[in-house]
């Protein structure tokens, strides 16, 4: 692994032929369906590939590796990229520091796949045949470059899912290679890919956020959750991207029970002050508009506003500094006097023994008088730089 800078050239497309032969290989490998023949079982074996990886993207791939939305020992976290490296999507490192690297600049000319910025086919396929994101950007991802495992799967990065290829093939003849894997691999693909492309143009957007990202209820039923694109971008720090009892999120309730079991551990939810913040879009288009008008003078005036807040808020802060201090003052000025009816008292006593208790009383009144006399400055400090306060005399 090697370490690039951050930005990419928008202007660079540069399409690498192998990366192209193989996806076009998956594809037409797919359409041995065909030659195996229709069945149901063949479906349903697609259907339970498809899911099981989505899984190990959504869960693995993106909620675990990229944002760490919760923990998982060593034995599980290996377990769970090396499933998702199945989908051939590339090395697990690879795919979280991509992944980082698209929340930094979402929908910027920095952003690896924003259909804002290149166009809808660039972000669905275009820009993970290009040969512009080959390397793993190390420094994105200093979590999880010392785990040893992982940098191996991802030197590795095709080897799982070939190995996945041949135990379909092993387990369930012709169905299982070309239903099982090579038809469910393409449609993991293009359900994986539709989150950066289609999730950014179309869609409702419920929050407010710095890119174009959109919610979709059927895109979250095919790729258990991830639809709900526009409240990832809102708070990625969550496992849930379904904020609602409505808004399903399989994978979420996977990592649920997955907690249960002990496996997961610290599943991050959804705080209700992010769910509070929902905007929609007549509102947005009022912030707007309101802000659009906003005269130079009547910003001025927000600031004059604003500026005498702050002035007063300094003010009560300097009153209060003046009461600590006064109630020091008072507090030393009462122990002074407690000591010196002490010392009169021992005085009156006479005797060897009170004389060394007279000079201890001595030198602990000379240091309570240095002392006061240090409270009595930083108050007339205080004073002198608040506005001239009277102060209380003291004793």
């Amino acid at each position: 692994m090697t370490s690039r800078p951050a930005a990419v050239s928008p202007s660079r497309r540069t399409i690498r032929p192998v990366a192209v032969a193989g996806f076009a290989i998956v594809h037409l490998a797919a359409l041995g369906v065909f030659w195996v023949g229709f069945s149901w079982s063949g479906i349903l074996l697609c259907l339970a590939s498809y899911y099981l990886r989505m899984f190990a993207i959504t869960a693995g791939f993106h909620r675990y590796f990229s944002h760490r939305t919760y923990r998982m020992n060593r034995f599980w976290q290996f377990a769970l990229a090396f499933l998702g490296q199945t989908s051939a999507q590339r090395g697990v490192l690879w795919w979280a520091s991509i992944h980082r690297h698209h929340h930094r600049y979402s929908d910027q000319p920095e952003d690896a796949h924003s259909p804002i910025q290149r166009g809808f086919w660039w972000s669905h396929i275009g820009w993970i045949l290009s040969d512009e994101f080959r390397e793993t950007e190390i420094e994105r991802i200093p979590d999880l470059e010392p785990h040893r495992e992982l940098r191996w799967l991802n030197r590795n990065e095709y080897l799982a899912t070939m190995l996945y290829a041949v135990a379909m093939a092993f387990a369930f003849g012709p169905a299982g290679l070309f239903y099982g894997y090579f038809l469910s691999t393409v449609l993991l693909w293009h359900g994986t890919f539709s989150i950066n492309s289609v999730m950014h143009l179309f869609g409702r957007r419920v929050y407010e956020t710095s890119d174009d990202s959109r919610n979709s209820f059927l895109f979250a039923l095919l790729t258990m959750g991830e639809g709900w694109h526009n409240n990832h971008h809102h708070y990625p720090g969550s496992a849930a991207q379904g904020f609602r009892w409505w808004e399903l999120d399989f994978s979420y309730y996977i990592l649920r029970a997955g907690s249960r079991l002990g496996i997961v551990r610290d599943l991050r939810a959804v705080p209700a002050r992010v769910k509070a913040a929902r905007v929609n879009a007549g509102a947005r288009a009022n912030v707007e508009i309101a802000t659009a008008g906003i005269s130079l003078h009547e910003r001025v005036e927000i600031l004059s506003r604003r500026w005498s807040e702050l002035e007063h808020s300094a003010v009560v802060a300097a009153h209060h500094a003046i009461d600590d201090l006064n109630a020091a003052r008072a507090s030393a000025a009462a122990r002074l006097d407690a000591l010196q009816k002490e010392y009169a008292a021992a005085r009156s006593r006479a005797g060897r023994a009170a004389d060394r208790r007279l000079e201890e009383l001595s030198a602990e009144i000379d240091r309570t008088r240095e002392a006061l006399a240090e409270t009595l400055e930083a108050l007339l400090t205080a004073a002198g730089g608040g506005g001239g306060w009277a102060l209380e005399s003291g004793g």
